[in-house]
């Protein structure tokens, strides 16, 4: 019975693909307005918006405006903003908040079947991606037909956006020029100033900022960290998952996942000699002769609960929002950094990764009023006035959240360096996992090697030639 059940299902769920696929006629938004006027009238058109609840700031469940949690200025400009784009376009904006799973399920099989549910939605990234590649979702060409849509400083950094990057289209954005809204990365490394103090070294933001930070350095200022007294820890150098070690060494020697070779195809960027270099290092302090300088037991949260207790000096962030979320409240003094660098690239090289993207904003292909849609959109993520600019976004940060406007610069500089590492097991675990399978690098990329190849000609390939049409290149 059981078994007759999943065929039903699996039916039922072709069948609504096949009408997604199929051609329907698409609605006419008549409106008098020209894309070159400065005055725009939408004639009263209601712009549905489904929002995911809860950002890096607050939980889910709290009242928020477009992410900002209430009360806080972001939120009345915010709260501004929604009221001035329905005053100067004569539209209603509709927004509604959602926490359950379970929505984006619904919205994705509801466009799949040709069902109308709203016209801009914001969700996780990953939740979209099958839905870009059954073209249930607007992309930026047909958007840009009424704004500006490839401003990268405004919509997002083609290299940060590169998991909504399919074939020759870009299907979503992230509201870039809005402060801490969409900042999603893993890897920055965070230093408990306090601890730099007791043991009188010198600060690594320093060592950072005059071109001192490397793997070299990086060894020493291990053994220096480290503190042990009467047979036991006082506090570790490092605390950090193998997974987050193995990622950022070899990202900070200038390893892509996926390189353009000289026969004009992507290729896995394991196969690059630095990547054996970085593999090396990150082996010799996780599981070699400084890995007694390193808690090693991993974990989201486990780097941050060492921050805050005062038991490490240094610590991988996981996930960024643990430094906002966390680190900000809880810690009286705190700086971040990248990675020290590999001999592959110049010293104060910044690299890290994601595998999702927060506050992803997508247009289904099922709303019926796309120059509205794309209007809205367009005027209601404009820079706020108060916060022009990067720099303007960098002050905010730095007299909310830091202790000195250098962790600003590296908070935003880490981000806009950040490259997709994929959401399959063949790039993760050739990223970082491989430190703890117990094989030498060398072992792992030749028995890896084939089926990371075909992994990438699959799955990362099509959203690299996406970039490249995009953009001319």
């Amino acid at each position: 019975m059981k078994n007759e059940v999943k065929i039903c299902v699996a039916l039922i769920l072709s069948l609504v693909f096949l009408v997604a696929c199929a051609p329907h006629e698409e609605e006419i938004f008549d409106v008098d307005f020209s894309f070159q006027s400065d005055k725009k009238d939408l004639e009263g058109a209601t712009v549905k918006y489904l929002r995911k609840e809860g950002d890096q700031s607050f939980t889910a469940g709290d009242e928020q405006v477009l992410g900002y949690a209430v009360n806080t200025v972001l939120a009345d400009l915010a709260a501004q903003r929604i009221k001035d784009v329905q005053n100067n376009l004569n539209c209603t904006i509709d927004i509604s908040y959602y926490s359950d799973g379970a929505v984006t399920t619904n919205f994705n099989m509801g466009i799949a079947a040709g069902i109308y549910i709203c016209d801009i939605y914001t969700g996780v990234s990953d939740t979209f991606r099958d839905s870009m590649k059954a073209g249930l979702l607007v992309g930026l060409s047909e958007l840009g037909a009424y704004a500006d849509f490839h401003n990268e400083d405004k919509w997002g950094k083609r290299n940060v956006l590169e998991i909504l990057y399919w074939n020759d289209d870009a299907y979503g954005l992230i509201p870039a020029a809005w402060p801490t809204s969409s900042v999603s990365y893993r890897g920055l490394t965070a230093v408990n100033e306090d601890l730099i103090a007791a043991v009188n070294a010198e600060d690594p933001r320093d060592l950072y900022e005059n071109g001192k930070w490397t793997w070299a350095t990086f060894r020493e200022c291990l053994e220096k960290y480290y503190v042990e007294e009467g047979g036991e820890v006082k506090h570790y150098a490092l605390s950090s998952s193998g997974s987050d070690v193995g990622a950022n060494y070899l990202l900070s020697n200038g390893i892509k996942v996926a390189e353009k070779g000289a026969d004009g195809k992507y290729h896995s960027g394991m196969t690059n000699p630095a990547a054996l270099e970085a593999m090396n290092e990150a082996n010799y302090i996780f599981n070699g002769d400084l890995s007694y300088t390193v808690d090693r037991i991993g974990g989201n949260t486990r780097p941050v609960e060492m921050l805050v207790g005062g038991n490490t000096v240094l610590g991988v962030m996981h996930y960024i929002e643990y430094v906002t979320g966390n680190l900000a409240k809880q810690m009286t003094n705190f700086g971040l950094l990248p990675w020290p660098s590999g001999p592959n690239v110049e010293p104060g090289y910044m690299a890290c990764h994601y595998t999702n993207l927060e506050n992803v904003i997508v247009v289904p292909q099922t709303t019926p009023n796309l120059e509205a849609t794309a209007l809205v959109l367009d005027a209601l993520y404009e820079p706020f006035e108060e916060y022009p600019d990067l720099d303007a976004i960098k002050d905010l940060l730095y007299h909310t959240y830091f202790f000195d406007r250098r962790d600003a610069d590296v908070y935003i500089g880490m981000f806009h360096s950040t490259q997709f590492t994929r959401l399959g097991a063949p790039t993760n675990n050739a990223l970082g996992e491989w430190v703890t399978s117990g094989v030498t690098p060398s072992q792992y990329i030749e028995s890896n090697l084939e089926k990371l190849e075909e992994y990438i000609e699959e799955e990362v390939a099509p959203s690299k030639i996406a970039i490249d049409i995009v953009w001319g290149e």
